[in-house]
C-alpha cells in the first residue's frame, strides 16, 4: 500500500469532494478512534494480509552529516544558511510533528511559527528533520509498531545513483531503515524506482550492478526484518527476499526495451546466482491488464506483466471520490485480482490517503497547484477503501 498525485482542475475537484463529503463521513465509513496497537513483538515478515507502506526517506538538510549536505524535498533548494529560508519557498503542504524528535536531530530554521494562545513559550521557529538521522527514522518505525502498520518498501530511486555522494546518502538511509526495523520489529524491502527523465534503457543493467552490492556489502537479504515471499517451486515452497520494481510498463517512464526487461526478470528469477533471486514485484500502471491508459500498449508487454511474482498497481489518483472508487473497485480492481489468482501472481492493490502538492507546483514554477485536492476526511478516504479490500481473499 502507498501514496500520491493530481487532480485535475481545482473547480471541479472541490465540487467532487464537497459531494463526496456526506458518503466519507457517515457513520459506516468513518475508521474507528486511533488508538494505540498491541502490536507484536516482531511483526510477520511476509506479505500476506499486512500492510505495507511506501517509504521514500527523501529528506534531508544542510549539516545533517550526509553526503550531499544540501536540502532535500523541504524546498529552500538554494539556501545553505537555515535562518535566512523563506516559509514561500517550502515544497510541502503539510508541516509535520517534530516535538518527539530530539533537538540534536533537527535544525531550526529562521521562519516563525503561529503562536499558540494557550502555550506559554511562542516565539519559537519552525525546525525540519533529515532521514539520515538514525534516530529520526526509528521513529517513524515506532510510529508504525504503535500503529498497527508491519513495514515498508524502502524507495530506492535510480536517478543519480551513479553519483558516488548520491549512493552513498540513499544507502545510509537504508542502513538507518534496516536498522529501525530490527529495532521496533517492523520489516523492510528494497524498491526500485525506474521513472526519472535521465533514466532510459540502461538502468536495467544499473539496477543488477547496485542489487549485488547491496546484497554483498550491505548484507540486507541477511537482515531477519527483510520481507520475503513464497514462490511454488517443484521442490516445495520457497521463501525468497522481496525486491519491488517501481515504473514497469507505463508509457511516460523512459524504459522500453522489453527484451532487456523480460532478461532482467528471468535474472531475478532463475538465472542470477542464488543469493540474489529475489520474489519479484513490478509497480506497473492502472491500465495493465488491458495495455492501454497509463499502460504501454504492445502485446510484448502482456507477457512481462504475466512472467512477474506480484502485481502492484499505481492507483493514485485514479479516483477522487468514494462513489468513483466503488465503480473503479467493480471495473479494475476486481477483474485485475481474479486475473492474477488464476496466473498465480500476488495482487497488493494501492491504497492512498490522499493528496495535494499545491507548494511543489507553485515552486516549480508549474501552473498553479491545488490545496489538498484530495483530503484525507479525517481517514475516510482512506477506511473506505480498507473494508472494500478486506473480505476478498484474492486481494492483498
Amino acid at each position: 500500500m502507498d501514496i500520491e498525485m493530481p487532480c485535475g482542475n481545482s473547480d471541479s475537484c472541490d465540487q467532487q469532494l464537497v459531494m463526496a463529503e456526506s458518503s466519507l463521513l457517515s457513520d459506516n465509513n468513518l475508521p474507528p478512534p486511533i488508538m494505540s496497537i498491541d502490536s507484536p513483538k516482531k511483526a510477520p515478515n511476509t506479505l500476506a494480509n499486512q500492510i505495507i507502506c511506501g517509504y521514500q526517506g527523501w529528506f534531508a538538510y544542510p549539516g545533517d552529516g550526509g553526503p550531499i549536505n544540501q536540502w532535500e524535498h523541504w524546498g529552500f533548494q538554494h539556501s545553505a544558511n537555515a535562518k535566512t529560508v523563506k516559509a514561500e519557498d517550502l515544497t510541502v503542504d503539510l508541516y509535520p510533528t517534530v516535538d518527539e524528535y530530539d533537538d540534536e536531530d533537527l535544525i531550526e530554521t529562521g521562519i516563525p511559527m503561529k503562536e499558540d494562545p494557550s502555550s506559554s513559550s511562542n516565539n519559537s521557529f519552525a525546525k525540519f528533520y533529515s532521514a539520515l538521522k538514525p534516530n529520526i527514522v526509528v521513529k517513524h518505525f515506532e510510529w508504525m509498531s504503535t500503529y498497527g502498520i508491519t513495514g515498508v518498501f524502502h524507495m530506492r530511486f535510480m536517478e543519480g545513483l551513479q553519483d558516488d555522494k548520491v549512493r552513498e546518502w540513499k544507502t545510509t538511509v537504508l542502513r538507518n531503515v534496516k536498522r529501525a526495523a530490527e529495532i521496533t520489529g517492523r520489516t523492510f524491502s528494497v524498491s526500485y524506482n525506474i521513472a526519472g527523465h535521465t533514466i532510459d534503457n540502461t538502468v536495467l543493467d544499473d539496477i543488477k550492478i547496485d542489487w549485488m552490492r547491496l546484497v554483498d556489502e550491505e548484507n540486507i537479504t541477511q537482515s531477519d526484518r527483510y520481507i520475503r515471499q513464497g514462490r511454488e517451486e517443484e521442490e516445495g515452497r520457497l521463501l525468497l527476499p522481496v525486491l519491488r520494481i517501481y515504473g514497469i510498463g507505463f508509457k511516460d517512464v523512459r524504459v522500453s526495451d522489453t527484451s532487456g526487461m523480460a532478461e532482467l526478470i528471468d535474472w531475478f528469477q532463475n538465472t542470477a546466482e542464488e543469493k540474489y533471486r529475489v520474489f519479484l514485484i513490478g509497480g506497473v500502471p492502472s491500465k495493465w491488464r488491458t495495455l492501454v491508459g497509463d499502460s504501454r500498449e504492445e502485446s510484448s508487454w502482456k507477457d512481462i506483466y504475466d512472467s512477474l511474482d506480484g502485481i502492484h498497481p499505481w492507483h493514485v489518483g485514479r479516483w477522487r471520490t468514494i462513489e468513483h472508487f466503488d465503480d473503479y473497485y467493480s471495473d479494475t480492481i476486481l477483474p485485475d485480482a481474479e486475473y492474477c489468482n488464476g496466473k498465480g501472481i500476488l495482487y497488493m492493490p494501492t491504497m492512498w490517503p490522499g493528496f495535494s502538492w499545491y507548494n511543489l507546483q507553485n515552486n516549480r514554477k508549474h501552473k498553479q497547484g491545488e490545496t489538498a485536492s484530495l483530503l484525507h476526511r479525517l481517514g475516510g478516504f482512506t477506511w473506505r477503501r480498507a473494508i472494500q479490500h478486506m473480505p476478498v481473499l484474492k486481494i492483498g
